[in-house]
């Protein structure tokens, strides 16, 4: 196999430590299992299998162990000591190499500061001092002194650890050790490499109760993701780094632990986690397939790397949703090397499938081998899973240290205390970016992932939403809406707009005078306030512009940009919205490629005569709540047509098209449900089509035929029948949207 069509492969695997089988009939004593200055959960009373688990204060960790176990014989496991909570520790410095480091403790705990000084002729890399953190682990990365005369670098030594070898040659070796009571991550050896770089990945010695936080899981595991996908389209990278053909694919496990240990909540917080990383994974410009194998006793395949629906993103996600914990039955051991058998089956089955293709120069699949991302715990049955990933680099023809490393990624993510930090570590890949990650619960990867998003800082992410947690607002269910108030003497305006760009709002033209003084308009969003620094209204718009064809005043071309002074951050509460006939949303579509048009969107979200959407109203300050309508399209948008002619103040008007344009569109009515009205306040607001789990905004709130709401709150009472809402159609306005809103990059 000494081609290139095998490049990254992603895995996902999700597992812990599985519990014993209950025994009913004897009980522990339930006054063994106290512990001094914290707290404990029985998971079943005195019975044998129950599991107590501890929890101490923050900033200190159960010793000496964080859980024991109701055995048969009627004792609590680990009983020789008594549980105390004990002042979380760093790992103390063995060695440091050229240098001093001060001051020189047998104990190092949450606040204190190491320094580090170089002796002459030595150069500093890394922080000069690194502070012990609340997690057990030193802020900042380890502290080198290196008078550049190796071939490799000074690899240094993590506090921790000693290193065996000086000498940093081409072809030398050096290995670390952990102290005793320490667990180490990373490479134990590592050897120079002839392209002046250490082979395997940098090594760290951790205590147990040491686990990394969703933040810097989510800057670790982003920053190799994105090198990896975002860089994929670009030829230089790609010829130097893995030598993709043309339309290459990268083929992406994601691999479940569906075993006792985990339990159902928890694998479907999984199941969300790996639903949000998937949304970021269909950011890049790229298109993985996917597969997903769920796995306890057995492993099972969610979703084949052979079937179709496994480049959809959308329909793998749906494929996921729609797999239940409860499929595994009584089948709960943790048999991770079944999962990864199954992984290689699949690679076998592709291999094959390409190769047959290629003899008849047709290609079957065009693609990468897959990045794994994996979460595991301890197995105990199916034996060493090392096997499996041992099969799997034969037949992606990786050997040690040799280029083809590259094709290969295998992520895993560790859950909770009592995971075998050296099974997890021998999985996972010996990169230079960290590969393995330990981690407290399985809520903790999901707000990694949801943070990997929250900092993507890219506009492919368009119409991105989320339910808010305990700990944050509704902002982040409806992060693309903007409060916009309009101060002018003795009076006050408020309208709605959206985000769709870090510079620019788009909402109504008649929210603003004509007049209208830039220093009166003040934008909200995420809790932040922004001052205007240019409004731009359509060019043609001119509400006194039909008078003569009896139309009182006109909404036509109903549409301004307010340009903010200063850049809006995005994050999980401030989020552009998706806009029709823009390359972000023809992600959000999965309508990709050169031959996607502007009438490929229209005739995707439109698609119907009576479309779902929805705007967003604040009847209550600080509480926003979605309001679902229907747009009338086609025959049915004749209704609305009709309605509005019957009411008093547009009956003299000779042509009703002159006040309800074509550029327009129409919610509202009875038929076939009741939509609720837009109210004051809710001008400017988006229309807005849900798609998947994207948001893509078709209208811009307008005007209205009949107004029944007692200022911005909707009337209790039945909605008039004759009730219609107008909205200006995106579709018809991409032109000028286009001219003003330099950010976007919209369709050709």
């Amino acid at each position: 196999m000494g081609d290139n069509r095998y490049k990254m492969l992603p895995l996902i695997l999700l597992s812990q430590i599985a519990l014993s089988i209950a025994a009913p009939a004897i009980q522990c004593d339930l006054s063994k299992i106290a512990i001094a200055g914290g707290a404990y959960n029985l998971t079943d009373g005195a019975n044998v299998g129950s599991k107590v688990v501890y929890t101490c204060p923050k900033g200190q960790y159960p010793h000496p162990v964080p859980s024991r176990e109701c055995l048969y014989n009627g004792q609590w496991s680990n009983a020789k000591e008594k549980s105390q909570c004990r002042p979380v520790q760093c790992p103390r410095l063995v060695m440091f190499e050229n240098g001093e480091f001060y001051p020189r403790k047998p104990k190092y705990v949450i606040g204190d500061v190491l320094n580090f000084e170089c002796w002459g002729g030595f150069e500093m890399s890394g922080p000069e001092s690194r502070t012990c953190q609340e997690n057990g682990k030193w802020s900042g990365i380890d502290a080198k002194c290196d008078d550049k005369e190796g071939d490799c670098p000074n690899p240094g030594i993590p506090p921790g650890a000693t290193k065996v070898g000086t000498s940093y040659k081409i072809e030398n070796k050096i290995t670390y050790e952990c102290e005793k009571g320490l667990q180490m991550f990373g490479s134990k050896e590592r050897i120079c490499m002839e392209s002046k770089r250490w082979s395997g990945a940098e090594p760290s010695c951790r205590y147990w109760y040491t686990f990394d936080s969703p933040k810097e899981v989510a800057e670790n595991f982003a920053s190799s993701l994105y090198e990896t996908a975002e860089s994929s389209n670009l030829k230089e990278w790609i010829q130097r780094t893995i030598g993709v053909t043309t339309g290459g694919f990268m083929n992406i496990f994601i691999i479940l632990d569906a075993s006792s240990s985990l339990g159902e909540d928890n694998f479907k917080i999984a199941k969300e986690a790996s639903e949000v990383f998937i949304e970021k994974m269909s950011s890049f410009d790229f298109s993985p397939r996917y597969s997903i194998i769920s796995y306890a006793t057995e492993a099972k395949a969610v979703v084949e790397l052979s079937d179709d629906d496994s480049i959809e993103a959308y329909k793998v996600i749906d494929r996921l949703q729609e797999f239940d914990y409860s499929e595994h039955g009584d089948k709960q051991g943790t048999n991770t090397r079944g999962a990864l058998a199954k992984v290689y089956a699949m690679l076998s089955l592709q291999n094959i499938m390409f190769s047959e293709a290629s003899k008849n120069s047709v290609q079957y699949f065009s693609h990468l081998p897959s990045l794994p991302f994996t979460h595991l715990g301890k197995h105990n049955m199916g034996g060493d899973p090392t096997v499996e990933v041992k099969r799997i680099r034969e037949i992606l023809d990786i050997k040690k240290d040799s280029e083809r490393e590259d094709y290969l990624d295998i992520y895993v993510f560790g859950l909770g205390e009592e995971i075998s930090h050296n099974e997890i570590n021998d999985i996972a890949s010996k990169k230079n970016s960290p590969h393995v990650f330990s981690m407290e619960t399985v809520d903790d990867m999901k707000k990694a992932f949801d943070t990997m998003i929250d900092n993507s800082g890219t506009l492919h992410m368009c119409g991105l939403a989320k339910d808010p947690s305990e700990n944050e607002g509704v902002d982040v269910k409806y992060p693309w809406i903007a409060k916009i108030t309009i101060t002018r003497p003795g009076s006050e305006e408020t309208c709605k707009g959206s985000i769709i760009s870090k510079d620019f709002i788009l909402t109504a033209a008649h929210c603003f005078n004509l007049d209208e003084k830039l220093h009166t308009i003040s934008v909200e969003v995420g809790g932040k306030v922004f001052k205007a620094k240019d409004l731009h209204r359509h060019n043609k718009y001119d509400p006194l512009g039909k008078q003569d064809k009896k139309v009182e005043k006109s909404f036509d071309y109903d549409l301004a940009l307010i340009e903010l002074k200063t850049k809006i951050e995005f994050s999980s509460n401030s989020r552009p919205i998706c806009l029709p006939c823009t390359t972000g949303t023809s992600w959000a579509l999965r309508k990709l490629g050169k031959s996607v048009t502007c009438s490929d969107h229209e005739k995707e979200i439109l698609s119907s005569e009576a479309v779902r959407a929805m705007f967003v109203a604040e009847e209550e300050k600080k509480k926003l709540e979605r309001k679902n309508v229907l747009i009338k399209l086609g025959s049915k948008r004749q209704a609305c047509l009709d309605d509005t002619k019957k009411i008093d103040k547009f009956m003299d008007i000779p042509d009703i098209r002159d006040a309800v344009t074509d550029n327009f569109l129409c919610t509202g009515g009875i038929e076939p449900q009741v939509d609720p009205q837009t109210c004051k306040g809710d001008s400017g607001g988006p229309v807005i089509v849900q798609y998947k789990q994207r948001y893509i905004q078709v209208g811009v709130i307008s005007w209205g035929t009949i107004n029944s709401c007692k200022g911005p709150k909707r009337n209790k009472g039945p909605v008039p029948a004759l009730s219609r809402d107008f909205h200006t159609d995106l579709f018809h306005m991409l032109d000028w949207i286009k001219e003003k809103a330099y950010e976007l990059e919209f369709l050709e």
